[in-house]
Protein backbone atom coordinates (compact mmCIF):
# COMPACT_ATOMS: atom_id res chain seq x y z
CA UNK A 1 0.00 0.00 0.00
CA UNK A 2 1.42 3.36 -1.06
CA UNK A 3 1.92 6.03 1.57
CA UNK A 4 1.46 9.80 1.02
CA UNK A 5 4.45 11.57 -0.54
CA UNK A 6 4.93 13.85 2.47
CA UNK A 7 5.01 10.87 4.82
CA UNK A 8 7.44 9.01 2.57
CA UNK A 9 9.80 11.98 2.43
CA UNK A 10 9.67 12.39 6.21
CA UNK A 11 10.58 8.72 6.62
CA UNK A 12 13.49 9.10 4.20
CA UNK A 13 14.74 12.14 6.10
CA UNK A 14 14.64 10.07 9.27
CA UNK A 15 16.70 7.30 7.66
CA UNK A 16 19.51 9.71 6.81
CA UNK A 17 19.44 11.54 10.17
CA UNK A 18 18.63 8.85 12.74
CA UNK A 19 21.83 7.76 14.50
CA UNK A 20 20.55 4.17 14.58
CA UNK A 21 20.31 3.85 10.78
CA UNK A 22 22.52 1.13 9.37
CA UNK A 23 24.81 1.58 6.39
CA UNK A 24 22.79 -0.98 4.43
CA UNK A 25 19.57 0.96 5.01
CA UNK A 26 21.08 4.26 3.89
CA UNK A 27 22.83 2.75 0.87
CA UNK A 28 19.56 1.14 -0.21
CA UNK A 29 17.78 4.50 0.00
CA UNK A 30 20.66 6.23 -1.78
CA UNK A 31 20.40 3.81 -4.73
CA UNK A 32 16.61 4.05 -4.83
CA UNK A 33 16.89 7.85 -5.00
CA UNK A 34 19.84 8.40 -7.33
CA UNK A 35 20.66 5.05 -8.88
CA UNK A 36 24.08 3.41 -8.80
CA UNK A 37 25.60 6.53 -10.38
CA UNK A 38 25.83 7.78 -6.78
CA UNK A 39 28.59 5.20 -6.25
CA UNK A 40 30.82 7.35 -8.45
CA UNK A 41 30.37 10.45 -6.27
CA UNK A 42 32.88 11.73 -3.74
CA UNK A 43 31.70 11.84 -0.10
CA UNK A 44 31.22 15.61 -0.22
CA UNK A 45 28.98 15.24 -3.28
CA UNK A 46 26.91 12.55 -1.56
CA UNK A 47 26.57 14.80 1.48
CA UNK A 48 25.57 17.83 -0.62
CA UNK A 49 22.99 15.93 -2.69
CA UNK A 50 21.35 14.25 0.30
CA UNK A 51 21.32 17.44 2.38
CA UNK A 52 19.86 19.54 -0.44
CA UNK A 53 17.27 17.09 -1.70
CA UNK A 54 15.98 16.06 1.72
CA UNK A 55 16.52 19.45 3.42
CA UNK A 56 18.56 17.95 6.23
CA UNK A 57 22.04 17.97 7.75
CA UNK A 58 23.22 14.37 7.69
CA UNK A 59 25.16 13.65 10.91
CA UNK A 60 28.85 12.81 10.55
CA UNK A 61 28.47 9.21 11.85
CA UNK A 62 25.67 8.57 9.35
CA UNK A 63 27.69 10.00 6.46
CA UNK A 64 30.64 7.84 7.48
CA UNK A 65 28.48 4.70 7.53
CA UNK A 66 26.84 5.60 4.23
CA UNK A 67 30.16 6.18 2.46
CA UNK A 68 31.65 3.04 4.02
CA UNK A 69 28.69 1.07 2.68
CA UNK A 70 29.24 2.46 -0.82
CA UNK A 71 32.94 1.66 -0.67
CA UNK A 72 32.23 -1.89 0.48
CA UNK A 73 30.23 -2.47 -2.68
CA UNK A 74 32.64 -0.79 -5.08
CA UNK A 75 35.98 -2.18 -3.87
CA UNK A 76 37.55 -5.23 -2.23
CA UNK A 77 39.38 -3.25 0.47
CA UNK A 78 37.22 -4.83 3.17
CA UNK A 79 38.56 -8.28 2.34
CA UNK A 80 42.15 -7.46 1.43
CA UNK A 81 43.39 -4.48 3.48
CA UNK A 82 43.68 -4.80 7.26
CA UNK A 83 43.64 -1.03 8.00
CA UNK A 84 40.54 -0.58 5.84
CA UNK A 85 38.90 -3.66 7.34
CA UNK A 86 39.38 -2.26 10.86
CA UNK A 87 38.05 1.15 9.79
CA UNK A 88 34.98 -0.43 8.19
CA UNK A 89 34.18 -2.49 11.28
CA UNK A 90 34.48 0.58 13.51
CA UNK A 91 32.41 2.79 11.20
CA UNK A 92 29.66 0.23 10.62
CA UNK A 93 29.43 -0.09 14.41
CA UNK A 94 28.86 3.67 14.81
CA UNK A 95 32.29 5.30 15.00
CA UNK A 96 33.46 8.25 12.91
CA UNK A 97 36.78 7.76 11.14
CA UNK A 98 39.55 9.94 12.58
CA UNK A 99 42.73 9.35 10.56
CA UNK A 100 44.78 11.03 13.29
CA UNK A 101 44.17 8.25 15.81
CA UNK A 102 44.50 4.46 15.93
CA UNK A 103 41.24 2.82 16.94
CA UNK A 104 41.47 -0.99 17.05
CA UNK A 105 38.18 -2.80 16.48
CA UNK A 106 37.08 -5.05 19.35
CA UNK A 107 35.31 -8.38 18.94
CA UNK A 108 31.80 -6.91 19.03
CA UNK A 109 32.71 -4.35 16.36
CA UNK A 110 34.40 -7.04 14.28
CA UNK A 111 31.36 -9.31 14.52
CA UNK A 112 28.93 -6.63 13.37
CA UNK A 113 31.30 -5.24 10.74
CA UNK A 114 31.75 -8.65 9.14
CA UNK A 115 28.02 -9.38 9.35
CA UNK A 116 26.96 -6.19 7.58
CA UNK A 117 29.95 -6.26 5.25
CA UNK A 118 28.96 -9.73 4.04
CA UNK A 119 25.38 -8.53 3.51
CA UNK A 120 26.42 -5.48 1.50
CA UNK A 121 29.19 -7.12 -0.47
CA UNK A 122 29.12 -10.92 -0.35
CA UNK A 123 32.30 -12.56 -1.65
CA UNK A 124 32.36 -14.73 -4.72
CA UNK A 125 30.95 -18.20 -4.08
CA UNK A 126 34.15 -19.74 -5.38
CA UNK A 127 36.35 -17.85 -2.93
CA UNK A 128 36.67 -20.12 0.09
CA UNK A 129 38.94 -17.69 1.98
CA UNK A 130 37.88 -14.15 0.99
CA UNK A 131 39.66 -12.41 3.87
CA UNK A 132 43.41 -11.92 3.78
CA UNK A 133 45.62 -13.83 6.21
CA UNK A 134 46.47 -10.55 7.92
CA UNK A 135 42.80 -9.90 8.63
CA UNK A 136 41.96 -13.35 10.03
CA UNK A 137 45.10 -13.19 12.19
CA UNK A 138 43.98 -9.80 13.56
CA UNK A 139 40.59 -11.28 14.45
CA UNK A 140 42.39 -14.07 16.33
CA UNK A 141 44.48 -11.55 18.26
CA UNK A 142 41.39 -9.55 19.19
CA UNK A 143 39.71 -12.68 20.55
CA UNK A 144 42.85 -13.57 22.51
CA UNK A 145 43.12 -10.05 23.97
CA UNK A 146 39.54 -10.27 25.23
CA UNK A 147 39.97 -13.76 26.63
CA UNK A 148 37.42 -15.33 24.29
CA UNK A 149 38.10 -19.04 23.87
CA UNK A 150 35.11 -20.00 21.71
CA UNK A 151 34.70 -17.49 18.86
CA UNK A 152 31.27 -15.99 18.20
CA UNK A 153 29.66 -17.52 15.12
CA UNK A 154 30.77 -14.92 12.57
CA UNK A 155 34.33 -14.76 13.96
CA UNK A 156 35.12 -18.44 13.49
CA UNK A 157 37.27 -17.45 10.51
CA UNK A 158 39.90 -16.27 13.01
CA UNK A 159 43.39 -17.72 12.85
CA UNK A 160 45.02 -18.00 16.28
CA UNK A 161 48.68 -18.47 17.14
CA UNK A 162 47.86 -20.88 19.97
CA UNK A 163 44.91 -22.96 21.08
CA UNK A 164 43.34 -20.90 23.91
CA UNK A 165 41.26 -23.82 25.18
CA UNK A 166 44.36 -25.96 25.68
CA UNK A 167 46.16 -23.06 27.37
CA UNK A 168 43.36 -22.46 29.88
CA UNK A 169 42.97 -26.17 30.56
CA UNK A 170 46.69 -26.41 31.27
CA UNK A 171 46.79 -23.32 33.48
CA UNK A 172 43.94 -24.49 35.70
CA UNK A 173 44.39 -28.26 35.48
CA UNK A 174 44.72 -28.45 39.27
CA UNK A 175 41.85 -26.04 40.00
CA UNK A 176 38.59 -27.25 38.42
CA UNK A 177 36.54 -24.53 40.12
CA UNK A 178 38.68 -21.76 38.60
CA UNK A 179 38.63 -23.48 35.21
CA UNK A 180 34.83 -23.61 35.29
CA UNK A 181 34.65 -19.93 36.29
CA UNK A 182 36.94 -18.88 33.42
CA UNK A 183 35.06 -21.08 30.96
CA UNK A 184 31.66 -19.70 32.03
CA UNK A 185 32.95 -16.12 31.74
CA UNK A 186 34.27 -16.57 28.22
CA UNK A 187 31.11 -18.40 27.16
CA UNK A 188 29.06 -15.44 28.37
CA UNK A 189 31.18 -13.07 26.25
CA UNK A 190 30.58 -15.21 23.18
CA UNK A 191 26.85 -15.38 23.89
CA UNK A 192 26.66 -11.59 24.33
CA UNK A 193 28.32 -10.95 20.97
CA UNK A 194 26.10 -13.47 19.16
CA UNK A 195 23.05 -11.86 20.75
CA UNK A 196 24.21 -8.38 19.74
CA UNK A 197 24.57 -9.52 16.13
CA UNK A 198 21.09 -11.06 16.18
CA UNK A 199 19.61 -7.84 17.58
CA UNK A 200 21.39 -5.83 14.92
CA UNK A 201 20.05 -8.07 12.15
CA UNK A 202 16.51 -7.77 13.53
CA UNK A 203 16.79 -3.98 13.64
CA UNK A 204 18.24 -3.89 10.13
CA UNK A 205 15.46 -6.12 8.78
CA UNK A 206 12.87 -3.79 10.32
CA UNK A 207 14.54 -0.70 8.83
CA UNK A 208 14.63 -2.25 5.36
CA UNK A 209 11.08 -3.53 5.62
CA UNK A 210 9.76 -0.03 6.43
CA UNK A 211 11.72 1.86 3.75
CA UNK A 212 9.35 3.74 1.41
CA UNK A 213 11.10 2.89 -1.86
CA UNK A 214 10.16 3.99 -5.37
CA UNK A 215 11.75 1.00 -7.10
CA UNK A 216 10.45 -2.25 -5.66
CA UNK A 217 11.40 -3.69 -2.32
CA UNK A 218 14.60 -3.17 -0.34
CA UNK A 219 15.60 -6.72 -1.20
CA UNK A 220 15.26 -5.97 -4.91
CA UNK A 221 17.33 -2.79 -4.65
CA UNK A 222 20.15 -4.49 -2.75
CA UNK A 223 20.21 -7.36 -5.24
CA UNK A 224 20.26 -5.02 -8.23
CA UNK A 225 23.03 -2.81 -6.92
CA UNK A 226 25.25 -5.79 -6.12
CA UNK A 227 24.61 -7.60 -9.40
CA UNK A 228 25.00 -4.53 -11.62
CA UNK A 229 28.43 -3.46 -10.37
CA UNK A 230 31.95 -4.64 -10.90
CA UNK A 231 34.51 -4.03 -8.15
CA UNK A 232 37.56 -1.88 -8.86
CA UNK A 233 40.66 -2.68 -6.86
CA UNK A 234 40.46 0.34 -4.55
CA UNK A 235 38.36 3.33 -3.62
CA UNK A 236 38.68 6.54 -1.63
CA UNK A 237 35.25 7.01 -0.10
CA UNK A 238 36.50 6.61 3.46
Amino acid sequence: MAIPATEAKARKRQVFTDRSSFATTMVTLLVDTYGTKAFEWLPEVIEMEVNDDFEIKIPAPNLSRLCAGVNLITSDDFYKSLPDFINYCNILSGDVLDPRTWDPADSTELAWGITEGLLLSPPDDTDEEPFSQEIVAYIGEALDDEGIITPPDVLRIAVRANDPASFVAGEFSDDPAMFNAVYDLEQSKTAEINAAVRRGLQMLAHQLDTLPLRDGSAKDVVRKMIESLGKPSSSSLI
